[in-house]
């Protein structure tokens, strides 16, 4: 298991910390900018980007992390410092590529992706929960990581979730991931199996091998007695060759409080594979929940160009409480791997994440910072913009009036996975933030509504619409909470008097301010104080998601002409 920190180290690092005080901003922590020149801060990607896989090509880096039902899907981010990213691209960008069928009743449910480079090829290897066949791993390739990228090539005998690639040094080319065993031994037993893939066709060929089974364990050293719990789920697998050994990282414990991440060794890649005594590697299992940051887990190793080892790694930020409102984010952590084990967090409590590190030995290489208000003034959406599901016709546009963002209203609402709904949002990467937008819409019926969502998944949100309600035009609060009540909840409304509309949502950490006005200037509560705590993966049911917000438009049910205008979107933190 892994170490306590020992006393004196622990001593250190509180001293180090309390040093640092004065660099912590209230919700969020953020270093000086003195301080940024040694250090960098966790997350290096806000909001939900979970399972982040990386590789290098040269000097620069590219990651990849998890959509599930959020469309394009598969973001690509590039890096030249490994702490500052900037979004690029998606690795499924067009409806075509992976040739969902709806008479199956195809969906997109992106689960991890691996990311890696061969000979001037990227190559992406993911599992689409959402197609209803048997064979759901899939392979997409392109020269430039910021795409275009193929069409998915399916690959046939491939079962269940996590497939990873590894190009070995004498051409060959293996597929790992995990499956059910025969004959578990409890409910969530899961094992590692590795088998070669044709990289031309995409075939498995030879022999399939269980490499690793968690049962090995179940009555031995390992966690005595929390077996079940901590064994279970065995995940995310990523083959590394050095000095001649294979080593495979494995996730385990499941994604929530448990998350932890063990390494193996071995002289053939079909193993049999070393235990470490020291597993897991990495884990902050057992730090309070309210912990700066938990779940930790799921992991990919790169080494840079200067001979550096570092882990990318989910993990989300608790606050006020054990609520992680935004989901699963992406972090880094140093690794010292001189010697034959790789140790993370080598100059700090070992094996753990924490808020803040010391930078990689690599040139700062900031990038510009994604736009705090969107005036709409590009032909196309900006990258951070994303639906819910792939959508089967242009319902938006940004060209008919220029400079405005017109979404039309149709029968969908944001109340399952299974359709896109007329929803334009963006993560939520801050504990304390606002955003405003401004509105024109002239409802003409009462299922025609428009506005705002704040949405954690299609179970629990927050809607800020205007619609009519007698005749009248109402600005409403809404809430949804699959806690105590799957229906919709009407939390205020307020009669309008326009068709112009400023909707305003402000967040200090679990606490939601609700307002708008009518002309920019005066402004209405509508709500203060509600709880935001049904966004988070303690209450929710998207524990693989985050809260996205942005604007929405439906006619519930209904069809409708009918279209909503919005002037812009601004979203910022502090």
């Amino acid at each position: 298991m892994i170490h306590n920190i020992n006393k004196k180290n622990q001593t250190l690092f509180i001293l180090f910390a309390i040093c640092f005080q004065s660099f912590f901003s209230f919700g969020q922590i953020d270093l000086s900018d003195q301080a940024k020149k040694s250090y960098y801060t966790n997350p290096i990607l806000p909001g939900m980007n979970p399972d982040p896989s990386i590789c290098r090509v040269g000097n620069d880096y590219y990651m990849v992390t998890s959509t599930f039902g959020y469309y394009p899907g598969l973001p690509i981010y590039h890096s030249r410092d490994l702490v500052n990213w900037e979004r690029i691209g998606y690795g499924i960008h067009s409806p075509e590529q992976l040739k969902l069928r709806k008479d199956t009743k195809d969906n997109l449910n992106l689960f991890a992706a691996t990311i890696r480079y061969n000979n001037g090829v990227f190559y992406i290897i993911n599992t689409n929960v959402g197609r209803h066949h048997e064979d759901r791993n899939f392979v997409i390739t392109a020269t430039n990581p910021a795409g275009p990228w193929s069409e998915a090539h399916y690959i046939e005998g491939a079962p269940r979730i996590d497939p990873s690639l590894f190009f070995d040094d004498n051409g060959k080319v293996y597929y790992t991931g995990n499956d059910v065993p025969k004959n578990p031994v409890w409910k969530n037993h899961r094992n590692i199996w590795i088998q070669e893939i044709d990289p031309i066709t995409w075939k498995l060929v030879g022999e399939k091998v269980t490499v690793l089974n968690p049962g090995d364990y179940y009555r031995g050293f390992m966690l005595a007695g929390e077996e079940t719990e901590m064994l279970n789920h065995y995940e995310g697998p990523h083959i590394y060759k050095k000095n001649g050994q294979y080593y495979l990282l494995v996730s385990h414990g499941g994604t929530s409080w448990n998350h932890a991440v063990s390494i193996w060794k071995s002289e053939k890649i079909m193993g049999p594979y070393e235990y470490y005594d020291k597993n897991p590697i990495v884990t902050n299992r057992d730090y309070p929940h309210d912990n700066y940051i938990h779940h930790t887990g799921h992991a990919d190793l790169v080494e840079t160009q200067n001979g550096e080892w570092w882990m990318v790694l989910l993990g989300s930020r608790p606050y006020g409480g054990e609520y992680t409102n935004m989901g699963r984010e992406s972090c880094l952590v140093p690794l010292n791997w001189s010697g034959t084990w790789p140790v993370v967090n080598p100059l700090g409590p070992k094996g753990r994440v924490m808020p803040f590190h010391k930078r990689p030995y690599l040139e700062n290489y900031p990038f510009s910072e994604e736009k705090v208000r969107d005036n709409f003034n590009d032909k196309d959406l900006e990258l951070f913009w994303n639906f819910i599901q792939v959508p089967t016709e242009k319902w938006w546009n940004l060209e008919n009036p220029k400079g405005k963002l017109k979404i039309k209203l149709r029968p969908f609402e944001v109340d399952t996975y299974s359709e896109n709904p007329s929803f334009i949002a963006r993560r939520q990467t801050y504990k304390n933030f606002t955003a405003v937008t401004k509105m024109e819409f002239s409802p003409t019926s009462e299922n025609e509504m428009a506005g705002m969502l704040l949405s954690r998944d299609v179970y629990n949100q927050f809607q800020v619409l205007s619609t009519l309600k007698n005749g009248e035009k109402y600005v409403q609060l809404i809430q949804k909470e699959v806690v105590t009540d799957t229906t919709q909840k009407l939390i205020a409304e307020k009669k309008l008097t326009k068709n112009t509309l400023y909707l305003k949502i402000t967040a200090l950490e679990q606490r939601l301010d609700f307002s708008f006005s009518e002309d920019g200037e005066t402004w209405e509560y509508l709500a203060k104080n509600i709880d935001a705590s049904v966004l988070s993966n303690a209450l929710s049911m998207g524990r693989f998601t985050g809260t996205f917000i942005g604007m929405y438009a439906t006619s519930k049910d209904k069809t409708s002409d009918n279209f909503a205008l919005f002037d812009w979107f601004e979203y910022s933190g502090y």
